[in-house]
């Protein structure tokens, strides 16, 4: 009776200390992210000669790396709320499911068109992978963006993931989307095309917009998808570039998102 008790004590003992380290370390891991992306801030105003400008280059760089080292790391990450990192301005868009995850940040290295990194951490099995996703946001045709949200989509055994992005382009230019991805093989994709129009299929819907037109609204319109009637919402913009209150439909037809006729 006594060796038993002796058991169990130990047996809690090493529960709770396990419990206790895992706490200790995603403390430690959001103070050295948060230190981290801090210092990204502190280049932010003080760009004005290419030593300046490179340091702040230098700081993204560095801060994608470390997420990515502790994100691939700390499987723990992927269900971390990061407060001081989110009340700095880093947006965190995670799945329902826990599965996936993606984190954003203004490179502040974009002047008007704005400039966005993302780190993809998910999960493929028993294991937890993470990458950087990063654009030379010089190109015109390579815009970069952040995601604000995640909704997982499961069908036929299969499970997708539907992720909003916004992109800033001027003070009178952006624009919203929503991307398909999946998981494959211990592998994330991003180009599953799922969704189904006249011109083809596509693994993404998009639309620019004046941004000023979204002021006198109440709530800003977005993109969403509605898990009970498998249906995605794309706020319908004119012809002056202005959003309105109104929304285009794309329902799953069993194999495709498809517009629905309003």
């Amino acid at each position: 009776m006594k060796a038993i008790k002796v058991f169990v004590f130990l047996s809690l003992w090493f529960i709770t200390f396990r419990v206790f380290a895992q706490t200790q370390t995603a403390k430690d891991i959001e103070l050295d992210l948060y230190r981290s992306f801090r210092k990204i801030d502190n280049w932010r105003d003080r760009q004005d000669t290419l030593a300046e400008r490179d340091s702040l280059q230098n700081a993204n760089d560095a801060f994608a790396q470390r997420l990515k080292k502790y994100t691939a790391e700390y499987p723990v990450t992927i269900d971390e709320k990061f407060s001081a990192l989110v009340y700095d301005h880093l947006a965190i868009a995670t799945s329902p499911d826990g599965v996936f995850r993606i984190y954003s940040w203004d490179t502040s290295l974009g002047g008007s068109k704005h400039a966005y990194i993302n780190v993809y951490q998910y999960k493929a099995g028993d294991k937890t992978l993470s990458a950087i996703k990063q654009v030379d946001s010089s190109e015109e045709d390579h815009p970069t963006y952040s995601f604000s949200n995640l909704y997982t989509f499961k069908v036929n055994d299969k499970t997708y993931y539907l992720g909003v992005y916004n992109g800033i382009y001027s003070a009178r230019g952006a624009g919203q989307g929503l991307q398909v991805f999946t998981i494959e093989s211990g592998k994330l994709i991003d180009n599953v095309r799922l969704v189904k129009n006249n011109s083809g299929l596509h693994s993404q819907l998009y639309y620019d917009y004046n941004p000023a037109s979204t002021a006198i609204l109440k709530v800003k319109p977005s993109i969403y998808f509605d898990d009970a009637s498998s249906t995605i919402f794309v706020p319908l913009v004119n012809l002056d570039g202005k959003v309105t209150e109104k929304y285009i439909t794309y329902k799953f037809t069993g194999q495709y998102f498809e517009r629905v006729k309003s």
